[in-house]
C-alpha cells in the first residue's frame, strides 16, 4: 500500500503550497480570455466586478487572462478598510511578462468618502500593500496599474491619517501657531515693522495679503464696515484709508499673525511680533459694499484648513521697513507666497547663502502620511525623522522669525532632525545667533507639531473625471511617477530633482513635493512660484518626459491633479 500513501502526501504538500500562496481559498475561475500580444485588449466580468486591460505590445506573447475570486481573503491592514471582493489575476502560460502596466479595475462595495482615499491593494503573503498608482472612477470603481503577471487585488479605503484635532496637544499647538512669537518682537521692532504699521492704510495692508479675523475686530469698526447707508459708506471708505484703523486692528489682535507687545498706555504700535499664521493662515473673505461698489476683502472668520496665505507678500512688507536697507529691491521682488529663508534679513544672516532663492509657502496637511512615506521637510529636504516638523519649526521661529532660541546649539529646545550636517559657515553663525536666554520650548514645538499633524488636505473640487483618468494613466506611465513615487505622490527622502534655476544652498537639488491637495492650495506652483497655474506647472515639467507630453496629455494631467 505504499503508492496511495505517497499520493496522499504529495496531495497534502500541493495543498499546503497552494495555501501558502493564497490560492487555497480560490473558487472556480470567473473568466478566462485570450489576449493577443500585438493588439492587447480588455476582458471584463459580465457583472463588471473586475476588468483587466492590457495595452498593445505589453505581453511577451499571446496569453490567457485568468480571473478567480478569492473566497476567504486575509483582512485589510490596520490603516485600511476592505471595500470589495479579492481577485486573483494570472497570465497563462507561465513565464509571460508585461513590458507595460496593465490596468486592473475593481468594483468597490461603495464610494469612498473624504477623507477616505480609494486605492487598489495587492496581496503579499497575508499583507495587503496599496499600489502607488490608484484612481477612483466615479462612483466606486477603483483602478490600479500593475506589471505583475500573477497577483491578487482588492479595493481598499484608506483614511488620511491625522492626530485628533480635539486632543489637548493639538489645541495647544494651534494656539502656538496663531499667537506665539517667542520674543521675536525685539527683532521685528528693531527692523522697523512697528513703525511701518503705524503708517499703513488697511486697504494697502489687505492688498499685500494681510488677513483680518472678523471675530476680533473692535465693535465700532465692525459696525462701520457693515453699515451700507450713504453716511456709512463714507465712514467705511475713510476707515479703510486711515492708518489709525490698522493700529486699532493690531491692538485688538484682529490682524492674523501680528501680535502687539506695546505697553497698554501706548497709543501707537511700539513693539510688534509675528507668528506662523501670518503666512500660513487664511480667513473666509467677506463681501462689503463700498462707495466704489462691492468688494470681497480678507476680513472674516478663520478658515483653519491648512491652505497657505498665497496672497501674503511678506518680502514687500519687509522691503518698506527701515531695516531693509539695500536689500529692499530684492525683498520687494520676491512676490506673494514666496520667502527666502537664506537671506541676510534672517537673524544675524545665519542661513545666508548669498543667493536670492525665494521658495513657495507650502500647505500644512497630510504630515502623518508624508512622514510614513519618508518625506523630507523643507524645499532642500533637510529635515527628516520623528521630530522633523518640530525641529523645522524651531529653526523658523529662531532663525527666520527672530525668536529667542538656540537652534542646533546646546541650549536649543530639540536636537535637530537634519539629514546632513550644516556647512561650517552656518554652524559658526548659529553660535552667534543663539539667544543667551532661549524661550522656545520643546513642549510648545511638539504641540505645534501635533496640530500640524491634525490637518488633512481638503476634498477635491470640480474636475473633468474622464480627462482625470487619462491624466492618471499618463502621469504614471510617462515618467512623472518616477519622482512622485509614493501613494502621496511625493518622493522618498533621497529623491532630489535638480532644477537649473536654483542656486546657493538649493543648487544641490530640491525635494520632490507631495501632490495630494496641491491644486486646492492654489497658485503659485513649483519651488520658486514661477508657474501661475497648474497648467503652467505641468507644462514646465512636461519636458522631462521623453517624448515630451503633448498639449492634450498635459491638460489631462492637470485634471488628474485636481482630483487628488
Amino acid at each position: 500500500m505504499p503508492q496511495p500513501t505517497r499520493t496522499l502526501r504529495l496531495a497534502g504538500l500541493i495543498a499546503a503550497a497552494a495555501a501558502a500562496l493564497g490560492l487555497a481559498a480560490c473558487s472556480d475561475p470567473l473568466f478566462r480570455r485570450q489576449i493577443s500580444a500585438g493588439a492587447g485588449g480588455t476582458v471584463r466580468a459580465a457583472d463588471g466586478a473586475v476588468t483587466v486591460t492590457i495595452p498593445a505590445g505589453a505581453l511577451s506573447q499571446d496569453a490567457d487572462v485568468v480571473v478567480t475570486e478569492l473566497a476567504s481573503p486575509p483582512g485589510a491592514g490596520a490603516d485600511q478598510i476592505a471595500a470589495g471582493k479579492a481577485w486573483r489575476i494570472s497570465l497563462v502560460p507561465a513565464g509571460v511578462t508585461l513590458s507595460k502596466p496593465m490596468t486592473v479595475a475593481v468594483q468597490a462595495s461603495e464610494a469612498p468618502v473624504h477623507p477616505q482615499i480609494g486605492e487598489l491593494a495587492t496581496l503579499s503573503g497575508s499583507t495587503w500593500t496599496r499600489l502607488p498608482a490608484s484612481f477612483v472612477r466615479a462612483p466606486s470603481t477603483v483602478l490600479g496599474l500593475s506589471t505583475s503577471p500573477n497577483a491578487t487585488y482588492r479595493a481598499v479605503f484608506r483614511t488620511l491619517q491625522r492626530v485628533d484635532p480635539a486632543s489637548d496637544s493639538a489645541r495647544r499647538g494651534f494656539e502656538v501657531f496663531m499667537y506665539e512669537t517667542f520674543g521675536n518682537e525685539a527683532f521685528f521692532t528693531g527692523l522697523g515693522l512697528a513703525a511701518l504699521l503705524n503708517t499703513v492704510k488697511p486697504v494697502d495692508a489687505v492688498a499685500l495679503g494681510v488677513q483680518v479675523d472678523l471675530a476680533k475686530v473692535p465693535a465700532a469698526i465692525r459696525d462701520a464696515m457693515l453699515d451700507d447707508s450713504p453716511a456709512g459708506l463714507a465712514t467705511k471708505d475713510a476707515a479703510l484709508a486711515d492708518p489709525a484703523t490698522t493700529i486699532a486692528l493690531v491692538k485688538a489682535g484682529a490682524v492674523v499673525g501680528v501680535v502687539d507687545r506695546s505697553a497698554p498706555t501706548d497709543t501707537t504700535l511700539t513693539k510688534v511680533g509675528v507668528t506662523c499664521a501670518l503666512c500660513h493662515q487664511l480667513v473666509t473673505p467677506t463681501t462689503f459694499t463700498l462707495t466704489a461698489g462691492q468688494a470681497a476683502l480678507p476680513i472674516g472668520p478663520l478658515a483653519v484648513d491648512g491652505r497657505p496665505n498665497v496672497a501674503m507678500d511678506a518680502g514687500k512688507i519687509l522691503s518698506f521697513t527701515a531695516g531693509a536697507g539695500d536689500l529692499a529691491p530684492t525683498l520687494a521682488g520676491w512676490g506673494p507666497a514666496r520667502f527666502d529663508v537664506r537671506n541676510p534679513t534672517t537673524v544675524n544672516g545665519a542661513l545666508d547663502d548669498e543667493s536670492d532663492n525665494p521658495t513657495v509657502t507650502p500647505p500644512i496637511w497630510n504630515f502623518k502620511d508624508l512622514e510614513a512615506a519618508g518625506y523630507p521637510f523643507g524645499w532642500d529636504g533637510l529635515f527628516a525623522g520623528t521630530d522633523a516638523l518640530a525641529s523645522q519649526a524651531e529653526a523658523v521661529y529662531h532663525l527666520v522669525m527672530g525668536g529667542a532660541g538656540a537652534f542646533a546649539q546646546p541650549g536649543g529646545a530639540i536636537a535637530p532632525a537634519l539629514r546632513i550636517t550644516p556647512p561650517e559657515r552656518v554652524l559658526g553663525r548659529l553660535q552667534g545667533a543663539a539667544s543667551p536666554s532661549p524661550v522656545i520650548t520643546a513642549g510648545a514645538l511638539r504641540d505645534l507639531q501635533d496640530w500640524m499633524r491634525s490637518v488633512t488636505s481638503p476634498a477635491p473640487g470640480a474636475f473633468d473625471a474622464a480627462k482625470a483618468e487619462q491624466g492618471w494613466r499618463t502621469f504614471h506611465t510617462r515618467g512623472c511617477a518616477g519622482c512622485h513615487s509614493t501613494p502621496e505622490l511625493s518622493g522618498d527622502r533621497d529623491a532630489i530633482i535638480h532644477v537649473e534655476r536654483a542656486t546657493g544652498d538649493l543648487a544641490g537639488g530640491l525635494h520632490v513635493p507631495a501632490l495630494r491637495g496641491r491644486a486646492a492650495a492654489g497658485a503659485p506652483y513649483l519651488h520658486d512660484g514661477r508657474a501661475a497655474s497648474l497648467a503652467e506647472a505641468v507644462a514646465d515639467m512636461a519636458t522631462l518626459s521623453q517624448p515630451a507630453l503633448t498639449a492634450e496629455e498635459q491638460a489631462a494631467v492637470v485634471e488628474y491633479l485636481k482630483s487628488l
